[in-house]
C-alpha cells in the first residue's frame, strides 16, 4: 500500500492543476495561483515521500510528469491567455494573446527531456517548469491583487501593456528548452545559493517598504516569488 503514497500526492498535484486551470478561464486569478502553490507543494512532496519509503515506479515518473505539465505548464499559461485576453481584447481576438500557449509545448518538451537525459543530474539544464510556472504565475496574480485594491504599482501597469505578457511568455519559453544549467537545492550549498538567500531577504525588506498597501496577503507572496525566481534565472545565467 505504502509504494501507492508518492502517486495519490502526484494525483493531487494534478487536481490542483486542473482546479487553477478552470480558475484561470473563469478570471479567478490570485485563487488560480493558490492552486499552483499547492500543487507545488505537493510535486515537492511526492518525490520526498518515495525516497523516504524508498519506493519509485516507471508509472510514478510518468504521472509526475504529466501532472507537471498541467499544474506548471497548462495552468500558468492559461492565466496568462485569460489576463492578457480580459485586459487588451475585449470582444476582438488578438493573435498576441496566445503566445503564452506557447507555454504548454515548451513545457512538455523541458519535461520529456529531463526524463530522457537530465533525470540523474543534480543540477538542470534549462528552466525548470515549476519557476517557470512560479514566474507566469505570481506576475498575474500580484497584477490581478493590486487591480481588485485599486492600487496602482510598475508591475500592474506592465501588466496591462500589450506587449509585457507575450515578452516574458517568449522569454520562458527560450530558457525553458534551453541548455543553461540551472542550480539546484539538492547540489551542496554553494556561493549561488547564499546570495539568493541573502537577496530573498532583501526582497522582503523592499516588499515591506515598497509595495502599496491594501491588498491581499498572497499579493506580497506572488511579489516575493517573482523576485527570487528572477534573481535565481539571473544568478544561473551570469
Amino acid at each position: 500500500m505504502k509504494k501507492y503514497l508518492p502517486d495519490l500526492l502526484t494525483l493531487l498535484n494534478l487536481m490542483c492543476g486542473v482546479c487553477a486551470s478552470v480558475l484561470a478561464a473563469w478570471g479567478f486569478f490570485w485563487q488560480a495561483f493558490c492552486f499552483i502553490l499547492a500543487g507545488a507543494v505537493f510535486d515537492m512532496c511526492d518525490g520526498a515521500l518515495a525516497r523516504a519509503l524508498g519506493v519509485s515506479s516507471g508509472m510514478g515518473r510518468e504521472l509526475d510528469s504529466l501532472s507537471d505539465l498541467v499544474s506548471f505548464g497548462v495552468a500558468p499559461a492559461l492565466m496568462m491567455f485569460s489576463w492578457y485576453y480580459k485586459i487588451n481584447c475585449g470582444d476582438t481576438p488578438h493573435f498576441l494573446a496566445f503566445v503564452p500557449l506557447l507555454i504548454v509545448p515548451f513545457s512538455a518538451v523541458r519535461l520529456a527531456r529531463f526524463n530522457i537525459f537530465d533525470s540523474g543530474e543534480k543540477t538542470f539544464r534549462g528552466l525548470p517548469t515549476p519557476a517557470s510556472a512560479m514566474i507566469a504565475a505570481s506576475l498575474v496574480a500580484y497584477g490581478h491583487c493590486c487591480a481588485i485594491a485599486g492600487a496602482e504599482s510598475l508591475v500592474l501597469n506592465l501588466l496591462r501593456s500589450p506587449w509585457f505578457i507575450p515578452v516574458v511568455a517568449a522569454i520562458l519559453c527560450i530558457l525553458l528548452v534551453s541548455r543553461i544549467r540551472m542550480f539546484s537545492i539538492k547540489e551542496k550549498p554553494g556561493a549561488k545559493h547564499f546570495i539568493l538567500a541573502a537577496g530573498a531577504l532583501i526582497f522582503v525588506a523592499l516588499i515591506a517598504f515598497v509595495a502599496p498597501r491594501g491588498i491581499l496577503l498572497i499579493g506580497y507572496l506572488a511579489l516575493f516569488l517573482v523576485l527570487l525566481f528572477t534573481a535565481y534565472i539571473l544568478l544561473a545565467i551570469l
